[in-house]
């Protein structure tokens, strides 16, 4: 797939392969832009059935992002999720392991409608408020669908202990992986683990989630995108990293009113107020950033060392010291909290 000149029939031969009438045709390949992993295409599909809008998510040339995950894993999820028919997401329709379209890719239907980012960064207050109402409700949907969800070759945990001390882990091992020691990394993980809040049941989670990887289709719905890190863990996660992303790329819509969101989802949910509240969802967003940020460092590094020329690595020389400001700042306003939060009982107990 080296050219879009080619990509129609390539798409055309996907397309039949996973069961498309043999008339199909397909034209108006266009990029879509956006996204750090993937190459994403948006093409219309043509036959005796009719006229569709499709998108091909693949894997992009060797060194060129600055992560990697496996179309086949994605494509193994998305097939059961769109079976089923309950997940708010677009359908997933055809998988090539490579062997037409030269690399993996995954072909869904198109969301005929903005991203929830764009479209929440327009917004006046009162929409906003509205928008992440239907947030929490999409979390709960996605949450909802339990660890069963899951394909049965998808990792579980052994348990939530597991899992967290897990995430933790991640934290020390992108030290371990630097260039040069780095001591805030060691006081992230070592504040992560003194501060762990209660345990919740493990389900299955987006593993990404944030605004931009939310649609909203032509109804108003909300439709989730991108599973490529989907797995089995603690829901808070999603929660978790959904705030860690705005931080970075605003509005908040958990933020805007954190209490009336989490009492929402627990309603949704079931899910106790103990669990799911403005301070677990904080550490959680503390929590899940190790991924990105161990990336992000590892691809600065390989630019350093000329073994990498992405403009994304250079961009992301000046976020060092940001997140540094911004993990640091929130475990010490939630240490605050947390403190604040005993106090009143501490004082019952006297």
């Amino acid at each position: 797939m080296t050219t879009t000149t080619d990509l129609p029939a390539r798409l055309e031969a996907v397309l039949r392969k996973n069961g498309a009438p043999a008339d199909v045709s397909v034209s108006d390949v266009k990029p879509i832009p956006g996204g750090y992993s993937l190459l994403t295409y948006g093409f219309t599909a043509t036959s005796a059935e009719g006229t569709r809008r499709h998108v091909l998510r693949t894997d992009p040339p060797a060194g060129a992002a600055l992560t990697s995950t496996d179309r086949a894993h994605e494509w193994e999820l998305l097939a059961e999720l769109t079976a089923k028919g309950t997940m708010p997401m677009p359908a997933a329709l055809a998988f090539d392991d490579g062997s037409i379209l030269e690399r993996p890719g995954i072909v869904l239907d198109f969301v005929d409608g903005p991203q929830l980012g764009a479209h929440a960064a327009a917004a006046d207050d009162t929409d906003r408020r509205r928008l992440a109402g239907q947030l929490a409700e999409t979390l709960a949907a996605v949450h909802g669908a339990g660890a069963d969800a899951a394909p049965d070759r998808y990792a579980r945990p052994a348990g939530w202990d597991e899992y967290v001390d897990g995430l933790i882990a991640a934290w020390r091992q992108v030290e371990a992986d630097h260039a040069e020691r780095n001591p805030f990394l060691r006081y992230v993980a070592c504040w992560l683990e003194a501060h762990k809040p209660p345990p919740a049941p493990l389900t299955l989670v987006h593993g990404e989630f944030q605004t931009g990887n939310v649609m909203i289709d032509a109804q108003g719905r909300m439709q989730v995108i991108d599973w490529e890190y989907a797995h089995v863990g603690d829901p808070r996660f999603d929660l978790g990293w959904c705030q860690n992303v705005a931080a970075f790329a605003p509005p908040d819509l958990i933020g805007l009113d954190p209490v009336a969101f989490c009492s929402r989802y627990c309603e949704l949910t079931g899910t106790s107020p103990e669990i799911v509240n403005p301070l677990t969802v904080g550490y959680f967003a503390i929590l899940a950033g190790a991924k990105p940020f161990g990336a992000m460092l590892a691809g600065v590094a390989a630019m350093a060392r000329g073994e990498n020329h992405l403009l994304t690595s250079a961009y992301l020389v000046s976020a060092e010291p940001f997140t540094h400001r911004l993990f640091l700042g929130g475990t010490r306003q939630l240490e605050a909290a947390m403190a604040a939060q005993m106090e009143p009982s501490q004082m019952d107990a006297r």
